[in-house]
């Protein structure tokens, strides 16, 4: 049987080799010892430069614990409330919380973001963050969006946050792939190159190795993200894959970087003790020839599920 505390003692592994100092992670980690029975995932950037987790949650307990995990971060104001905003709206289920930390030469930063699995529709989440300070050409943006993707529903509501920073709202738009829908997915996230931009070597990149990444899998579902303030789209969009192996992931990467990159993608896996990672998040820039990648680990569990399902 897997055992339930094997996720919090293998991201404290994690953090002694990133951190310097392992003392916040470890104390995020035990905020959430009975989530990561049930769910945990590792979280680790190029070459170690950011490590973190995942997990998820339901109830006002779980959104107590994110706020208090976001006080010691030293997040701002805004941000705090802004996640009691969203966590109350959807309320307080199928959440989930995501701290990491980034090293830059000396500097730690702490980073957080929440996401909600609540499916609202497109109108309803425009009008809420507008409420909210969201401006209307980002509005109007966020709905040729969602219509370039041919969704009306928004699959995860979320938000990203950073000391210092104005918060970033993120909407991640779901697209179900399978034998015959292949073709109809592609096409859309083209139109999405149309919109937003991007290089013409990167586009080339992305056609060529997305439909290697889809014809591994009879059915999966990717997902495509955009991250916005209030009043600017950041210039990117990000394509979240399933089921990806290390060598699989390599190939987003230049050739002289692709070992290294295969190595952060095992050392990811080898951490939640798999051979693939959950996801690969590959963020696709207004300009560069390659994307930034990062990977997601999800430790195996034969814990009971959540009591509210967070399925499909």
């Amino acid at each position: 049987m897997t055992d339930v505390h094997a996720p919090r003692h293998r991201l404290s592994q994690m953090a002694e080799v990133h951190l310097d100092n392992t003392s916040a992670m470890s104390a995020a980690i035990d905020m959430f010892a009975d989530e990561f029975a049930r769910y945990g995932e590792v979280i680790l950037g190029p070459a170690g430069d950011v490590v973190g987790f995942m997990t998820r949650g339901e109830g006002e307990s779980f959104t107590q614990r994110a706020k208090l995990v976001l006080q010691s971060m030293a997040m701002p104001p805004a941000a705090i409330a802004h996640h009691a905003f969203l966590s109350e709206w959807m309320e307080h289920t199928r959440a989930f919380f995501k701290a990491e930390w980034q090293t830059t030469g000396d500097t730690v930063t702490p980073l957080a973001a929440c996401y909600f699995r609540r499916r609202p529709e497109v109108e309803t989440v425009l009008a809420k963050l507008h409420a909210r300070g969201v401006s209307t050409a980002r509005q109007d943006e966020l709905r040729q969006i969602a219509a370039s993707l041919e969704k009306d529903t928004v699959h995860f509501v979320a938000a990203a946050f950073r000391p210092g920073h104005t918060l970033h709202h993120k909407l991640y738009f779901s697209q179900y792939v399978t034998d015959q829908t292949r073709t109809i997915v592609e096409d859309r996230i083209e139109r999405l190159f149309d919109r937003l931009g991007g290089s013409p070597e990167l586009r080339a990149l992305w056609r060529r190795v997305h439909r290697r990444m889809l014809l591994q899998l009879d059915e999966t579902t990717c997902f495509v993200s955009v991250n916005f303030t209030d009043d600017q789209r950041l210039p990117w969009f990000k394509i979240d894959y399933p089921e990806v192996s290390p060598a699989l992931a390599a190939e987003w990467a230049p050739p002289d970087q692709r070992a290294a990159v295969q190595r952060d993608a095992q050392t990811a896996c080898a951490a939640a003790s798999t051979t693939r990672l959950s996801f690969l998040g590959v963020r696709l820039g207004t300009t560069g020839a390659y994307p930034s990648l990062k990977y997601y680990a999800d430790f195996p569990t034969t814990a009971p599920p959540l009591p509210t399902t967070l399925g499909d």
